[in-house]
């Protein structure tokens, strides 16, 4: 008996071991990320920043499951999550709209997948890196219902070539779902529709399989912290640090080098106390870059009316409502309109089929921006058809707290340049350290 089982052990030793599958190389690029998962702590929590954005497949049920998941692997993380995608917005539309939806809300780790023209698709990505410090997963798309399995498998398909060619360009983590999913197909003997409630949208089971694709690669390397030649640098500056300084009259200044600057409040603030700031000596409101207008009200259905409101001049903090004139056309190919704003007043008239610029200079609407899409709904424009917006500082006015350890947007999308912000404080304040968002050039 001894000798069979010696044998035995002996045969074991002998078996080669299984060698663990090696990590998408290219995970390497959202590493600053997962290195702030794999440390936070509950006494020391990390608080990362998650976006969805793209269209009606990143508005799914896959999405939440990915967020479920990586809440259960991190417990003590403070995430904040955050879906902005737009159903049938292919990206002609998406690169307007990311103006109010992507890049202002400045993640750290954006998740991002969109058909149409890879050209834009491009576009929207080079923007992700020159005005913010996100990491970024793209992946290829699955299959829709007509394609070929067997022939998706042999030859790799145009799109998934140019999205793996942009994740290359711009060295962000890419994920080939593409093949994963028509591996999944063979394997089963399944048809190119199995896992599809339509043409291309997922069934439940469909969901499932879509953030398990995406889940399982999202991992952390041992020994790395990302690449700040591509994504930049998030940079802690401590009290202590020559950059920052207590002037005399309790005001604070610190040089900071990059478009976003965050103050982490500390334990002893006065509650009623606020501070005032200022960027190289001015009043943060005299910069146009550091205001945007928000995604508008929707019509036809969960669609923005409008992609992007532009401006011309700084904004100021108000309300604006866009309201349809009798004479517009009845299937929404020809609106005219007049806007007003709830502080500037009313401010002009203009058609959707021509520029208009309104005379303050806050409304900046081209051509062509306005959603027609009624006709696809088989809608007509509704008779008291509105768009409403906000213009909304990315600057802290005034600047008050957020609880402990919280860090406090003070400045965002100024110049990726040297810059000294000043804080003026009306009471006592007790600020733990700064935030600075560098995104490489």
């Amino acid at each position: 008996m001894m000798k069979k089982l010696m044998l035995f052990l002996c045969m074991i030793l002998l078996i080669p071991a299984v060698k663990a599958a090696e990590p998408n190389p290219s995970v390497k690029y959202i590493q600053r990320t997962m290195k702030a998962l794999e440390e936070s702590t509950a006494e020391n929590p990390a608080r990362v920043r998650v976006l969805f954005y793209g269209q009606s497949i990143v508005a799914q049920e896959w999405t939440k499951m990915v967020q479920q998941d990586l809440i259960a692997k991190y417990p003590t993380v403070k995430f904040t999550f955050q879906n902005n995608a737009i159903g049938g917005y292919t990206s002609e539309r998406l690169v307007r709209t990311s103006e109010s939806d992507l890049y202002p809300w400045y993640p750290d780790l954006l998740f991002f997948h969109v058909y149409g023209s890879t050209e834009k698709y491009e576009e929207i990505v080079r923007n992700v890196r020159q005005r913010t410090t996100a990491e970024i997963v793209l992946w290829t798309s699955h299959l829709n219902a007509k394609q070929s399995v067997q022939q998706m498998r042999d030859q790799r398909d145009q799109r998934s070539k140019e999205i793996l060619a942009v994740a290359d360009k711009y060295h962000c983590m890419v994920i080939d779902l593409n093949k994963k999913w028509c591996d999944l197909l063979h394997k089963n003997g399944w048809a190119p529709g199995k896992l599809l409630q339509d043409s291309i949208h997922l069934t439940p089971k469909g969901c499932k399989y879509y953030a398990q694709f995406i889940s399982e690669e999202i991992v952390r390397l041992p020994g790395t912290s990302g690449e700040e030649s591509v994504s930049g640098s998030i940079r802690k500056i401590a009290l202590s640090d020559p950059a920052v300084q207590k002037n005399a009259d309790h005001s604070v200044s610190v040089k900071f080098k990059g478009n976003r600057i965050s103050a982490v409040s500390g334990p002893n603030w006065s509650k009623s106390a606020n501070a005032k700031i200022l960027l190289d000596g001015k009043d943060p409101a005299v910069f146009k870059d550091l205001w945007i207008n928000t995604r508008t009200s929707c019509c036809p259905k969960w669609m923005p009316s409008i992609y992007s409101v532009r401006f011309n001049v700084p904004l100021i903090k108000e309300k604006w409502t866009l309201t349809a004139l009798p004479d517009s056309a009845k299937d929404g190919k020809k609106i005219h309109y007049k806007v007003s704003g709830s502080i500037t007043g009313s401010d002009g008239e203009g058609f959707s089929t021509e520029d208009f610029v309104s005379p303050s200079g806050r409304v900046v609407i081209p051509k062509g921006s306005f959603n027609t899409m009624f006709g696809y709904f088989k809608m007509d424009l509704p008779k008291d058809y509105k768009v409403v917006w906000q213009s909304i500082p990315l600057f802290a006015d005034p600047y008050y707290p957020g609880e402990t350890g919280e860090p406090s947007v003070l400045i965002q999308n100024c110049s990726n340049e040297e810059h000294v912000l000043t804080i003026i404080p009306t009471g006592k304040i007790d600020i733990e350290a700064f935030i600075v968002n560098t995104p490489a050039k």
